[in-house]
């Protein structure tokens, strides 16, 4: 055997080894190859799926914070739907308030009140399931009724204070979520956002060709059966391999899809780049492994601080290792760590404004709270000295006595009722519900009666009040504006101390009229401040007897903007007082007051017949009392149905009829009497709105009483009667 065949067969048998080696080495790296692209998909399919669910995250957590309005707790859609469009303004987000069939209360999507189209099934389904379950639930892709794109919504269950549930749904455009895809990947990349049924939301190529369609059936097979890693063509037919994550959050599955010969290219090159260093390695085996040794170790340890500094949220500056494979996974570490940095940033930011929107929730369950302790305060002062002083009767009391429990009971019902006056005017006002009747007055003259009307309640008693008033005319519905006037001089008096000064003016200054309510009392706290135009918003009073709902100063605010004007507040801060003023147009020039109507009602004439229609017992006794004292022969009924007995028998002159009856309502009572013909019709009832009353008038009642009537109305009403006869 020559010496060339054992060199031969020397070499043969120092490569072959070397050979099979290197193939099993190409093998295993072609591995590792793909197996670092497929990772580096799989993270970014998470990545995007993790920027979905932080938009539907944030829906729901300003959805959350807006199911804790009042205004939705109580039913007033309107001033909710303005709130709403605040809460959205800038987030490329509509809100839709649904009912619990699927109508259509509003969205933010169009103006308040427009007419909405009928609720699909499917709309009725997707609220039937979310009332059920009673949790937040994430819709798939919709087609939005309103502005007719593709949309998904995030929708919330919610009750109402008068027990109707409904569904608040934060809608995103599909089209805001598909601008959400991450744009720094190879134009090659399909990037795409499956809901559950397989339907597209999101796309990085030819999003409006494809949107709501569904992929090849290999692909939805997975989506389906929850695979990771599928080989399907896409619908351009490319063949692709495709990574698929699943949102546990929405159920929502995102895809990252490279084509298959873009990945076996990059395989291909890898092979190439090995082959080449196997030969130089054969070449220069000593000083190629020394190299090499030298080079990994040096790429191990940069690998190593890299890796350890994702955990702290910071990459070494990028480095060339001259190995492939190190470096692609140097990027996909790169890739990786910066998208979880920017990942962490926004849950952050997403932190920061959920906590942001809970302080706001909590604020307004403290209002809240404080309001109802206020109230409770204010209701149990007058119901204690009414309890006190029909304790006294009770005893016996006569003379003086008996005469200041009864002064007690009138007056302190007389104060109850104004609480309950005061808080549903105050939702009329703050609403916009109220109507005004302006006529032009002099705005001095009306603070110079309410100063002097308060004098003499005792309001100001303690205060000294300087007036320095010029006569000024303006344009306004005078009960409103002494009740503007009348608040500010009130909240003077509340927090400004026993011998404290009062000053009210009133000028013309810069084509306005302008009203200044100015105190030398406790001031305002610079926190306090800004918040002091809100409803149920009020500094602590110097004395509890002094306090109040804290609902003054926002009427004030809505009834001064109500007339086009402003109003303002300003303080040096605490015991340095503070200074309300008020602005209203002008108007041309000076009118004379209008006199007073005398027109005077008759004293109603002895042995009128009354018809008293009240299921309450008590009240039907007293009111009944106070009939028989005016001279008047009174025929009483529990119920609708035996006050129609009794006026077919009895033939009543006037008859007064509560609305909420127990068998049939007081408005079917007025139809049937009104066809009788010749009796009175009185509607007395607890509802006083202006929907109420005319809606009394519309059944045939000639006049409207609110609970509690005073004797002097039932007597206008008996004298109104007579008058009539």
């Amino acid at each position: 055997m020559r010496v060339r065949t054992h060199l031969a067969l020397l070499a043969a048998a120092v490569f072959l080894p070397v050979i099979l080696g290197s193939a099993i080495a190409i093998r295993l790296l072609l591995d590792a190859e793909r197996q670092a692209v497929l990772r580096s998909m799989q993270e970014l399919a998470r990545a995007t799926a993790l920027t979905m669910d932080r938009e539907l995250t944030a829906a729901l957590a300003s959805g959350q914070a807006l199911t804790t309005s009042l205004t939705l707790f109580r039913g007033d859609f309107a001033t909710f739907y303005s709130q709403a469009r605040s809460a959205n303004a800038g987030t490329g987000r509509d809100t839709a308030l649904l009912r619990a069939d699927g109508e259509q209360v509003f969205n933010t999507a169009r103006p308040y009140g427009a007419p909405s189209a009928a609720p699909s099934a499917a709309t009725r389904l997707r609220v039937r399931t979310v009332l059920e379950r009673g949790v937040p639930v994430v819709s798939d892709l919709i087609v939005g009724a309103t502005a007719r794109r593709f949309a998904v919504a995030a929708q919330i269950p919610v009750t109402l204070g008068d027990g109707r549930g409904m569904v608040l749904g934060q809608r995103i455009d599909a089209r805001r979520l598909n601008a959400m895809l991450p744009g720094d990947v190879p134009r090659s990349w399909l990037i795409s956002v499956f809901d559950r049924a397989g339907r597209t939301i999101a796309r990085n190529r030819s999003w409006e060709e494809y949107v709501a369609g569904q992929p090849r059936p290999a692909v939805l097979a997975a989506l389906r059966a929850g695979t990771a890693i599928v080989r399907s063509e896409s619908r351009e037919g490319t063949p692709m391999y495709a990574a698929l994550v699943r949102s546990p959050l929405s159920g929502w599955t995102a895809a990252v899809g490279v084509p298959v010969a873009e990945l076996e290219a990059t395989a291909a090159h890898a092979v190439a780049l090995t082959a080449g260093t196997l030969l130089c390695a054969v070449a220069l085996a000593c000083l190629g492994a020394l190299l090499f040794a030298r080079r990994l170790l040096r790429a191990t340890e940069y690998l190593s601080t890299a890796t350890e500094g994702m955990v702290d949220g910071w990459l070494p500056p990028p480095a060339d290792l001259r190995i492939t494979e190190l470096n692609a996974l140097q990027k996909v570490l790169h890739a990786v760590s910066t998208r979880l940095i920017r990942l962490e940033g926004a849950r952050q930011r997403h932190l920061a404004e959920a906590q942001a929107a809970r302080s706001v929730a909590e604020a307004q369950n403290r209002a809240k709270d404080e309001f109802l302790a206020m109230l409770g305060h204010e209701l149990r002062n007058p119901l204690g000295a009414i309890s006190s002083a029909i304790a006294l009767i009770q005893m016996g009391a006569s003379g003086q006595a008996a005469e200041r429990a009864h002064q007690i009971i009138g007056r302190q019902s007389r104060h109850l009722g104004h609480l309950v006056d005061e808080l549903l005017d105050a939702n009329r006002v703050l609403s916009g519900r109220v109507t005004l009747a302006p006529v032009p007055l002099d705005l001095a003259a009306a603070v110079r009666e309410v100063a002097s009307t308060l004098q003499t309640q005792g309001t100001t008693a303690e205060h000294t009040v300087d007036l320095d008033l010029e006569p000024v005319w303006v344009h306004c519905d005078p009960t409103r504006l002494q009740q503007v006037i009348g608040n500010l001089i009130e909240n003077a008096a509340k927090y400004t101390q026993a011998g404290g000064r009062i000053r009210v003016a009133v000028r013309a200054a810069g084509g306005m009229a302008e009203l200044a309510v100015a105190d030398d009392g406790k001031g305002i706290d610079a926190d306090l401040l800004p918040r002091i135009w809100d409803v149920f918003v009020q500094g602590k009073v110097l004395s509890r007897a002094k306090g109040g709902l804290g609902i003054g100063l926002a009427v004030v605010k809505s009834l001064v903007e109500q007339h086009r004007g402003s109003v303002a507040v300003a303080s040096g801060g605490p015991q340095r007082g503070s200074t309300f003023t008020v602005r209203l147009p002008l108007t041309g020039a000076a009118h004379p007051g209008g006199g007073a109507d005398d027109t005077a009602v008759p004293a109603p004439p002895p042995g009128r017949r009354v018809l008293l229609v009240e299921d309450n017992d008590d009240l039907r006794d007293m009111t009944c009392a106070l009939l028989q004292a005016r001279g008047c022969t009174v025929l009483t009924a529990a119920g609708g149905k035996a006050a129609l007995a009794l006026a077919a028998r009895h033939r009543p002159d006037v008859a007064f009829v509560d609305i909420d009856l127990p068998d049939i309502s007081g408005y079917d009572v007025a139809r049937a009497l009104a066809r009788q013909g010749g009796i009175r019709l009185v509607a007395v009832t607890g509802y006083g709105q202006p929907d109420d009353v005319r809606r009394a008038l519309d059944a045939g009642f000639d006049l409207h009483l609110k609970k509690p009537v005073r004797l002097d109305e039932l007597e206008r009403a008996l004298g109104e009667t007579a008058a009539v006869r």
